[in-house]
């Protein structure tokens, strides 16, 4: 695709030729003229920054002009308060599967295998933070590893305390398991908490067995298919039922991973490129595979079939409520994690990095807190960026890994995101102007 800027106006050219622009700070999507196109200067998705270049006065710049001064007052910008609402658990740290980009310290444990999380030390801690939320106000518990199966009494234990605790409060549970032991009794126990059931997935068996393979080197994909099919078999019971698949350097195959989830009737797939892999090669074939997968989604199904995406749903549901995003998610604000030592930080991923540590039981280190309560477009200096207000500001933990810094910017992450968001952005019209 081809990219052009003026200020706040990213126009695109689609492969069709279709020319549209998209107004960044009021969320807008529109077609635009050939004379628009061809006075706007040429950017990048390495390039956040519009350019300085005096542009030829013209009828068409001078449209554009306008418009970009315009304020829209339907624009809403989403705000995250300073409410602890969502709380991810470690209930354990150990696993059965050995995923070659496992960013959990390469098998689960983070450093640091523990079996099971004290259910003991855990229920004060949710307490804790149940009782700090303002009444009418979700909770949100989302269960983590290693993999949390391996634990599913803890899961159990804590959905009782929680149900007898705050029986009038909504509670709203997740869970991310990599699919090998969702046994009948799990399915049932998933069930009842009507969770939301996130499965890892890689591929097709040849693809995901390389990728997930079992601790003893056997197949993984088989148990994950059964698991996933006793899942469905129930899908009215859960709230949303996802699978995810992680894409690095040693797995591109975006559109057969595609192909094969389709033949699961999930609510919706999600495609992540892997947040310890930088190659820029990697980053190019990613590009292209999600290129494919999207004309894939549309030519089956349209608009229906390229939200069963996670992130076409997302950045769709942002455009037609013209709301912006300021936080790509709410660490430190209203999410916390707690490790199974009942350590607190504020990134599934920071476990046991002692630096990272922001609380332990009932006692949170508010001043470690307080570097996270920017917006985290402010905090990583986004303002100049035409998709900000569509990706939030990137996630810190890949901007970390890329950079070195939670507030300094990948690069690699950012064109991606923003490649995302242009590709989002071709559809979007495509499907409004089909409406």
């Amino acid at each position: 695709m081809e990219l052009r800027r003026y200020k706040d106006i990213l126009a695109l050219k689609s492969e069709e030729g279709t020319l549209l622009a998209f107004h960044s700070r009021n969320m807008e999507v529109a077609q635009i003229s050939e004379d628009a196109w061809v006075n706007m200067s040429p950017t990048t998705l390495l390039n956040s920054t519009p350019s300085e270049a005096v542009l030829k006065e013209c009828e068409a710049i001078a449209e554009l002009k306008t418009w970009n001064q315009e304020e829209n007052a339907e624009v809403k910008t989403s705000k995250i308060s300073n409410n602890i609402r969502f709380l991810t658990i470690n209930v354990t740290q150990i696993c059965n599967l050995h995923c070659s980009y496992c960013a959990a310290g390469g098998d689960g444990t983070f450093g640091d295998s523990i079996a099971k999380i004290s259910i003991e030390k855990t229920l004060p801690q949710i307490k804790f933070f149940l009782d700090r939320l303002p009444a009418g106000l979700s909770f949100n518990v989302s269960f983590l590893g290693g993999e949390p199966l391996l634990y599913a009494e803890g899961l159990e234990m804590i959905a009782k305390y929680i149900a007898e605790i705050a029986p009038e409060r909504t509670v709203n549970y997740t869970i991310i398991t990599n699919g090998t032991l969702l046994t009948d009794k799990n399915v049932d126990l998933l069930a009842r908490m009507k969770a939301t059931v996130t499965i890892s997935l890689d591929g097709p068996a040849e693809i995901n067995d390389r990728m997930r393979p079992t601790k003893n080197g056997t197949s993984s994909t088989a148990m994950i298919v059964k698991g996933l099919e006793k899942v469905l078999a129930r899908k009215s019971e859960f709230s949303h039922v996802m699978i995810h698949g992680v894409f690095d350097s040693h797995n591109m195959e975006l559109v057969k991973a595609y192909e094969f989830y389709s033949q699961f009737n999930v609510d919706s797939y999600d495609f992540s490129f892997s947040v310890s892999d930088n190659n820029p090669r990697a980053t190019q074939e990613y590009m292209k595979q999600m290129t494919q997968v999207a004309a894939l989604a549309y030519a089956k199904g349209g608009e229906v079939a390229l939200r069963k995406i996670r992130a076409f749903e997302q950045h769709f549901q942002s455009l037609d409520q013209q709301r912006r995003t300021e936080n790509y998610c709410g660490a430190g604000k209203s999410f916390l994690m707690i490790d199974a030592r009942n350590q607190i930080y504020t990134c599934p991923w920071d476990v046991n990095e002692k630096k990272e540590q922001v609380g332990q039981g009932t006692e949170l280190n508010e001043k470690a807190l307080e570097a996270y309560q920017k917006p985290i477009l402010e905090q990583n200096k986004c303002e100049n960026c035409w998709a900000r207000f569509l990706c939030g500001g990137g996630c810190m933990f890949a901007h970390k890994h890329g950079s070195g810094s939670k507030n300094v910017k990948d690069t690699q992450f950012c064109e991606r995101t923003r490649f995302m968001v242009a590709l989002a952005l071709i559809y979007y019209e495509r499907c409004r102007s089909a409406a």
